[in-house]
């Protein structure tokens, strides 16, 4: 006589189990396609976009290679040119007017705070970008270490920043982008400002990283690449 397989009876809570399970692996399998394959395939996008940018803009001759960096510009216009050599020897991204995901964050990388100040002014001039998805272009956020050094190009100068401190805030503390940042420590009236914030931790919103660096050097782009842009990418 043959043998009749017992079976367990469904439920609710099998069902809802076997369900979680699903939706468990479905997530597993998104986070790995967009921490290993989506990521890295959009930032080497990003990457070549800003290293590419310069030729294209300024294939006619006298063509200013970005929009003037000035109050008024549009959301995602592209004023200048962020390097990050602790990201990477190759590691640069454009800079977009404004922090609108759909328009700058999403599609540029790097955006700027449109109420803080612009690159080399007196006060703070603050940027945000993804930390994870879109090509993360903070991924590395919380590596910076002191005397690592960021610079800013745009079409009449370089800017270079040297960290200063890491904090993690609220989502809601804007005193972080303020002229003199409050947790800055030594921070004061007519020092010159770099904030840098991304999400916190990977894959939440709960809570923000912030860098705060400090301007220690201009120079005219009329000079070539700064020279110590150039030694830390050969580095690399």
């Amino acid at each position: 006589m043959a043998k009749h397989r017992s079976h367990l009876p469904v439920t609710p809570l099998s069902v809802i189990g076997e369900l979680l399970i699903t939706f468990g692996f479905t997530l597993l399998l998104f986070v790995v396609w967009q921490v290993f394959i989506n990521d890295p395939v959009v930032g080497a996008k990003q990457e070549q976009q800003a290293q590419t940018y310069v030729q294209t803009q300024n294939a006619a001759e006298n063509t200013k290679i970005f929009n003037e960096a000035r109050d008024g510009i549009a959301q995602g216009k592209v004023f200048g040119k962020l390097y990050i050599p602790r990201f990477g020897g190759n590691y640069q991204r454009l800079i977009g007017q404004g922090t609108f995901q759909k328009i700058t964050l999403n599609k540029i990388g790097p955006g700027h705070y449109i109420s803080s100040q612009w690159p080399g002014e007196v006060g703070n001039f603050a940027v945000a970008a993804h930390r994870t998805s879109h090509g993360a272009p903070f991924f590395k956020i919380d590596t910076l270490q002191t005397g690592d050094l960021v610079f800013v190009q745009t079409n009449e100068s370089w800017f270079e920043y040297e960290y200063r401190q890491t904090a993690i805030v609220k989502p809601t503390d804007v005193s972080v982008i303020r002229r003199v940042p409050p947790g800055l420590t030594g921070a004061h009236a007519g020092g010159s400002y770099m904030t840098m914030t991304s999400c916190n931790p990977k894959w939440s919103a709960t809570e923000r990283i912030v860098v705060w660096l400090e301007l220690v050097k201009t120079l005219p782009t009329s000079l070539g690449t700064p020279d110590d842009l150039i030694n830390l990418q050969s580095n690399e």
